[in-house]
């Protein structure tokens, strides 16, 4: 878990930032090349069920994204009710991350359904705004229709998308639309697959699909701002075979699909269109982009080729360095032709695609806080029973309270992807497979509730940095040391380091102030060496109090010796427990460190039990349970 949880650092305890997604590994593969040229196509299940995790850096990179493809604003047969909670979702994105979105509607055989769809992409694209809309594709592989059964492609559909001039007659209508809206300025494009490029010239039979016809029309009356869209899968290609002699072995199949060299399939497919698009427009530099390209694994659904018979081909090990070969390819194609001006892979999560479950997402799925490639067993965190099963549950602030499918996985996945997210808390089963699931960043006041809760607590692991398994690991460019074995995620009372709680956006000077070292045991209520080199910003007052009266750190400031006078803590009694009825009152003066009397109350209360404290997640078991808690906890 890298960059992008320094964006959190600078919130203060009263306000926490908005947490921004990135999945977890301990696999880096190096960095993103051309990355201002790249970028990933946001699936289905990610725009309909969770914008709100869409990754702002490369998985397994770190690195930030800077453009995404949408194939559809919206579908009619999703629920209209999540419709703009997903575009909030992808415009905060967009607005955080400063991203380009190329912008897809579809072509159907229902002219109605399409414009509905299309008056919902220029509702979004309002909100988008020209200087975040990087294109407009109108329609995608609308020449693989013709092999879709008639469930998708009712009798006559062919005729009338391409005989009657239906894709034409839309894709004027809807660029002129696009125009009137500001957008002029902006390419337009229809996609379509290699198979686009058989023939001839391009792809063109009579009632089936005619690609060459219609790419003709659009570079004659929009000129060099149509762009040439093609979506290259080595994995689907029909020519790869197995190796001869075996049934289940395809290394030769691997060796030419799996690269990005000049002589694989992906850059042959692009010097391929350069050739068939500078005949058509007498261009060798037409825009040329790659709205599609990756791999699937595991094994997809929809692979129909030999190829499914060979476990390699849709393995893990494959998928990670197809990935990584994509991360690296500097967007050459060889034979001095010009490479593409922009590349998609395809895509964030793992979906459905004509009802077939396909697996090229970099993330399994929603709510899936782990990247799919890292290694086995990998665990950020582990969860530690907090608060044992009870009528009690973690209050104050919260950062989730509601319904989640799939109950203590799923809760407990939406904590561990919230680094705002230190507990979280369990109802039992409701019904339809849906519990209820609580985060908060602390656990200093208690609610009482009607039904059992089971309140967990999140401890950060160590783990090790994996190379990745197909080439060499990078090395380290970094201006400030690296940690040689471990890399550990700050989760404060965790024993975080100082270099992981605060050395995240820390600048060289500021990050080579050494924390004294002083002695630390089990009973210390603060780690006075964690985030050190910020301590004025980071600290509360409490800890720069303890720390400057306990460890003599944090003493450089006045108020830190003034503003403090008083802390009040109120509890609850919870069950089974006394509390004492009257306050206990300390006092202590220490020269110009003086720290003033800090005053202990203890009080009841039906509902819940308030500690008066900032926002503080290490509140020890031993206090909820009703004990007298350590002076400054």
């Amino acid at each position: 878990m890298w960059a992008l949880r320094r964006l959190c650092v600078f919130a203060t305890l009263s306000a926490p930032c908005a947490a921004a997604f990135e999945c977890s590994t301990d696999m880096r593969l190096g960095q993103v090349g051309k990355s201002r040229s790249k970028g990933i196509a946001l699936d289905d299940n990610t725009l309909r069920w969770c914008a709100s995790q869409i990754p702002e850096v490369w998985p397994n990179v770190g690195q930030r994204m800077s453009s995404i493809r949408l194939f559809k604003a919206w579908d009619a047969r999703w629920e209209e009710g999540g419709r703009e909670k997903s575009w909030d979702g992808l415009v905060e994105y967009v607005s955080k991350a400063g991203a380009k979105v190329f912008v897809g509607t579809p072509l159907t055989c229902d002219e109605k359904a399409d414009d509905q769809s299309w008056a919902w992409t220029k509702e979004l694209m309002k909100k988008l705004r020209p200087r975040n809309v990087m294109g407009l594709a109108i329609g995608n592989e609308l020449e693989l229709l013709q092999f879709k059964g008639l469930e998708f492609v009712p009798d006559g559909c062919l005729n009338d998308l391409w005989e009657r001039g239906y894709v034409w007659r839309k894709f004027q209508q809807y660029v002129a639309e696009f125009d009137a809206m500001g957008f002029d300025a902006i390419p337009v494009t229809s996609v379509f697959s290699g198979l686009g490029l058989a023939g001839d010239s391009f792809y063109e039979v009579p009632g089936r699909a005619r690609v060459g016809s219609l790419l003709a029309n659009a570079t004659r009356v929009y000129g060099r701002r149509f762009a040439f869209t093609w979506n290259f899968y080595p994995y689907f290609d029909s020519s790869m075979r197995l190796d001869a002699g075996s049934t289940s072995e395809c290394q030769g199949a691997l060796g030419a699909a799996s690269c990005w060299g000049p002589g694989c399939i992906v850059p042959s497919q692009l010097r391929h269109a350069r050739t068939k698009m500078r005949a058509l427009t007498g261009h060798g530099d037409s825009l040329l982009w790659i709205g599609e390209t990756g791999w699937s694994s595991p094994v997809s659904s929809s692979l129909n080729t030999e190829l499914s018979r060979c476990p390699a081909w849709s393995s893990k090990s494959t998928f990670e360095r197809f990935y990584k070969g994509f991360l690296d390819w500097d967007l050459d194609i060889g034979e001095g032709e010009k490479g593409p001006d922009h590349a998609f892979w395809f895509t964030v999560r793992d979906s459905t695609t004509f009802g077939a479950d396909e697996h090229f997402g970099l993330i399994a799925g929603c709510d899936q806080p782990k990247c799919k490639i890292a290694s086995a067993g990998f665990q950020p965190f582990k969860y530690k029973l907090y608060i044992p099963p009870g009528k009690y549950a973690c209050g104050g602030r919260l950062i989730f309270d509601n319904w989640v499918v799939g109950g203590k996985t799923t809760c407990q996945n939406k904590c561990e992807m919230d680094p705002n997210c230190y507990f979280y808390g369990i109802w039992p089963h409701s019904h339809d497979n849906m519990y209820w699931c609580r985060l908060t960043r602390a656990c200093n006041l208690l609610d009482r509730k009607q039904f059992v809760v089971s309140t967990y607590r999140k401890i950060s692991l160590p783990y090790t940095t994996v190379a990745p398994t197909t080439t060499k690991a990078p090395t380290t460019t970094s201006t400030t040391a690296a940690p040689t074995t471990q890399a550990s995620v700050a989760v404060p009372g965790a024993g975080a380091s100082a270099s992981a709680a605060g050395g995240a956006g820390v600048s060289p000077a500021a990050a080579a102030q050494q924390a004294p070292r002083v002695p630390t045991s089990p009973t210390d209520t603060f780690d006075c060496q964690a985030g050190w080199s910020h301590w004025e910003e980071w600290w509360s007052m409490k800890k720069k109090v303890w720390c400057c009266e306990y460890k003599r750190v944090a003493c450089q400031k006045p108020a830190v010796t003034a503003e403090y006078s008083r802390l009040r803590v109120q509890a609850a009694e919870l069950p089974g427990r006394r509390m004492p009825g009257a306050a206990a009152a300390i006092a202590a003066l220490a020269g110009t460190a003086a720290i003033a009397a800090a005053a202990i109350s203890w009080r009841s209360s039906r509902s819940q039990r308030n500690l008066l404290l900032e926002d503080d997640p290490m509140l020890s078991h031993e206090q909820l349970a009703g004990a007298e808690p350590p002076l400054l906890e």
